[in-house]
């Protein structure tokens, strides 16, 4: 399995091509990229061409953009996210928030996994009128809780 590493808007168009891949129904193109990876507290890792996360911060919480993996069940969602999770606790940030389609199961025991908690529904928020459900978790400070 390959390094994960952060990229900023020199990679939009990697980021893009693979977002394509994983979302075919709803891809991000490269400007949509640039431009989120152009603001403060946003964070972008990847895995090699296997996977990617976008996060954006601002002050103590933080919100999952995006998460996908070309090839499942190979645990590259879970070191993205753990990764990511990591670099939010170290930079201050107490709460993530994310949403999720209600129908994608694998996607929410990933999540789950790591400790998130359901904290709403989005009624027919996809295109296809899929709900979704939010998400929230709570992170300890580095070191532990306060």
């Amino acid at each position: 399995m390959s390094q994960i590493v952060e990229v900023g808007p020199a990679h939009a168009a990697v980021l893009a091509a693979m977002h394509g891949l994983v979302f075919p129904h709803e891809p991000w193109n490269e400007a949509a990229f640039a431009t989120l990876l152009q603001q403060p507290g946003a964070l972008a890792l990847i895995q090699g061409q296997d996977g990617f996360l976008l996060l954006r911060a601002v002050l103590d919480e933080a919100e999952i953009l995006t998460l996908g993996v070309l090839e499942k069940r190979r645990g590259i969602g879970g070191a993205l996210l753990h990764e990511g999770l990591c670099r939010l606790r170290a930079g201050a940030v107490r709460v993530v928030h994310l949403e999720v389609a209600a129908s994608n199961a694998p996607a929410r025991a990933l999540y789950e996994k790591q400790g998130f908690m359901q904290s709403g529904l989005r009624k027919a928020y996809y295109h296809d009128g899929g709900d979704a459900l939010m998400l929230c978790l709570k992170l300890d400070p580095p070191g532990g809780p306060s």
